[in-house]
């Protein structure tokens, strides 16, 4: 069975990640371990405010508050939202930058490749950081970027 390390926030349960899931599943069974970022506070305080913005005024989505409760209803979702594609999966919280978790992650467990699902040029802070070639420098195994379009307003 492969194991694949899938690092997503935003764009978690998400048409772009989904089809890649399938694909590798199509390939022969995988085992998926989901690492969520708890927001930053700069992040949340810009969730915040367009959630406000977006909404007239009114109280934003509870998943916009706080960076360790909103990832761990995340990383829940994100696991049952797995399931339901037919996927073993795992979820555990990580820090804002998730290279540290991942490098200590891949020291301790074997895994087949990382997936970084990101939104896109522009409005993510993942590329802007450029994570998947900071992630390449920490692993030999094959570091996979999906784009969506933008974020999944159906998150999980």
């Amino acid at each position: 069975m492969r194991r694949i390390l899938v690092v997503a926030n935003q764009t978690l349960g998400g048409d772009h990640l989904a089809e890649v899931i399938r694909a590798r599943a199509a390939e022969g069974p995988i085992e998926v371990l989901l690492m969520v970022p708890a927001t930053h506070h700069t992040d949340l305080l810009v969730a915040l405010a367009q959630a406000f913005a977006v909404q007239g005024g009114m109280r934003p989505p509870a998943q916009t508050y706080g960076g360790d409760v909103g990832a761990k209803d995340r990383a829940t979702a994100g696991v049952a939202w797995l399931a339901g594609l037919g996927v073993s999966a795992t979820g555990e919280i990580v820090g804002h930058d998730p290279v540290p978790d991942i490098r200590e992650t891949l020291s301790g467990q074997p895994v087949d490749e990382v997936i970084v699902s990101t939104l896109p040029a522009g409005a993510s802070r993942w590329l802007h950081q450029d994570l998947a070639h900071r992630i390449r420098r920490v692993t030999a195994v094959p570091v996979t970027v999906v784009t969506a379009e933008h974020p999944d307003p159906a998150q999980p």
